[in-house]
């Protein structure tokens, strides 16, 4: 899922309250042993790449894959727990500093970062590609450039800039200056606290014009991290080699351990499980990429020396179902409100692997989160669904007969799993599921196009930084509906709710504002555009000879992949 579609997340700076660190294995330090330089780290992966390139990379399972090879002007901390949700600086030389009200942000480069030719890293390429954002060929990422730069709602990107100049990169997006090549500043429509956060997203990653192939620069971007594009083969390898211009001197987050890190992609999850369960081979230098199986947690946990390469994590993720609102019958919030009581949660997290996928999830605020409010409209004896009371709201919206819907999956085993969950709860109150399940490397793109999207759709959401300021107007705000590179996915379009987010946004306490987004968070779900399953866990099985090995909650739990290394 993504962060930030599940993808994808900040914590100690914003106010995040306390989440579990990491569990079972824990420290990360495998069977022992401090980590050396060198070596070949796999990473098993159930899943495909959905973006490399940064203007489109928004999902957090690429977004961890993406921080080995480029750097933005600020990122999180690589460490465990809360601490992992403090933003920290990375190109530059600190988080950015505040003018004119925080309506303008100027940020300076570290002397001496380069990218992968030894070329230095400037201003301009920082500029060029958070430009590349706002053009049509790359409409799947985050919206703040489109949102908040001067200008930006009627800049179109550098493909359709008359007045770009290719040479010298000089001209473009006017509230982006970079007055020399260590110094941008951004002008703002608004005041934004948190701009300094903002940057840490992929698409504030330096791209050289010079090295832009429109489209195709996903299966190659330009390497300004510890490693670059050796190969990549879509739903086969992704293979990264050392860039030898990247220097730890100016990287505080890195660790840049491995000489090389070769992904398999699109691996079955079950054969991922069992490779790291025997650990054989190059299996002991290996990574699972996706969280344990539900077949084998329970295996894992019954052998000790298995359970103690085991790490778990917390998130501050919600996973949800979306209801898309512009289909008829839904609406109608009473059908709705009867899907929200059909469904069965505990099912759908025993389809994750059970009690340590997570929480059953009851609103949307993970608790974790400033201004979450406990809530529960739609309860069911153990989450496990209330069929009757759904078929009475079905009745009541003329449909005593039930239903027949579509739900929108990603064609993996985890994605089949709560297809059917979905599909056995539902049916319990007459509404009959056929699932579409969808490669998972286009899964968010295809979901993500208004035209394309069905009935329902397997989804969920991590805060591009802790707080509820990139959740609710992120997902909820039909404004911010496009027809490609949708967020939205219930398409829920209230004016009342718009123009609460509106009046949240300009509050200068950021208490108030954590406070208010709970109660908007508890009128939304009212109005049943989601339905809430799941507030994440994530366990994540490592070889005996990996070092470094802790979940982070950006990443969905996911293993921090900058710190992996290998052991002695």
């Amino acid at each position: 899922m993504r962060a930030r579609r599940s993808g994808m997340v900040m914590a100690a700076a914003l106010g995040l309250v306390a989440v579990a660190g990491c569990g079972g294995a824990g420290d990360g330090d495998g069977q022992g042993g401090s980590a050396s330089k060198g070596g070949t780290l796999h990473v098993l992966s159930s899943l495909d790449l959905e973006h490399l390139d940064p203007a489109r990379n928004y999902v957090t399972s690429s977004e961890d894959l993406g921080r080995l090879v480029y750097r933005t002007l600020t990122t999180y901390a690589a460490a465990p727990g809360p601490a992992g949700g403090r933003i920290v600086p990375d190109l530059a030389t600190d988080t950015g500093r505040p003018s004119d009200g925080a309506r303008t942000w100027t940020f300076t480069l570290k002397a001496g970062v380069k990218f992968e030719d030894g070329r230095p890293i400037t201003s301009r390429d920082i500029k060029y590609g958070v430009e590349r954002s706002f053009a049509a060929e790359l409409p799947e990422g985050p919206p703040y450039a489109r949102m908040w730069l001067a200008g930006g709602r009627s800049y179109q990107g550098p493909y359709k800039d008359k007045g770009k100049d290719k040479g010298t990169g000089k001209g473009g997006l006017a509230s982006i200056g970079t007055p020399d090549d260590r110094t941008i500043v951004f002008k703002l429509n608004r005041p934004v606290a948190d701009f300094g956060s903002a940057v840490s997203l992929p698409v504030f990653a330096p791209v050289p014009q010079d090295k832009d192939t429109g489209v195709r620069y996903d299966s190659r971007p330009f390497s300004s991290g510890p490693y670059k594009i050796g190969a990549f083969e879509p739903k086969k390898r992704l293979t990264l080699v050392r860039n030898t211009y990247w220097s730890p001197a100016t990287d505080t987050v890195r660790k840049g351990l491995p000489d090389k890190i070769v992904v398999d992609l699109d691996l079955d999850p079950a054969v991922v499980d069992q490779r790291l369960i025997a650990a054989q081979g190059q299996d002991m230098d290996a990574v699972a990429f996706e969280p344990l199986g539900p077949a084998s947690v329970g295996p894992v946990m019954a052998n000790p020396a298995v359970h103690k390469r085991l790490v778990v994590s917390e998130s501050i993720n919600t996973r949800y179902l979306s209801i898309n609102t512009r289909h008829k019958p839904l609406d109608d919030v009473r059908v709705r409100q009867a899907i929200a009581y059909a469904l069965d949660k505990d099912a759908l997290r025993t389809a994750r692997g059970g009690p340590i996928a997570g929480r059953l999830a009851t609103t949307l605020l993970p608790p974790s989160l400033p201004g979450a409010v406990p809530d529960d409209p739609f309860p069911s004896p153990g989450g496990k669904g209330d069929p009757a009371r759904a078929k009475a709201l079905l009745a009541q919206a003329g449909h005593p007969s039930g239903l027949t819907l579509t739900l929108d999956t990603p064609a993996t085993a985890g994605g089949q799993a709560q297809g059917e969950a979905v599909q056995a709860s539902l049916a319990k109150a007459g509404i009959k599921v056929k699932i579409n399940a969808i490669s998972s490397s286009a899964f968010y793109s295809t979901v993500g196009n208004t035209a394309q999207e069905h009935d329902l759709v397997i989804d969920g959401w991590t805060p591009d930084w802790p707080g509820a300021s990139t959740y609710l107007p992120l997902v909820f705000d039909g404004r911010l509906i496009t027809p490609e590179g949708n967020n939205d996915h219930a398409q829920y379009d209230s004016a009342k709710v718009d123009a609460r987010l509106d009046a949240i946004a300009g509050m200068k306490d950021p208490a108030a504002a954590a406070t208010a987004y709970g109660r908007l968070s508890q009128q939304i779900m009212a109005d049943a555009p989601v339905v809430p399953f799941l507030w994440d866990k994530a366990a994540v099985l490592t070889g005996p000879h990996v070092t470094g090995a802790y979940g982070h909650i950006a990443y969905v739990g996911r293993l921090d992949l900058v710190s992996l290394g290998l052991r002695k």
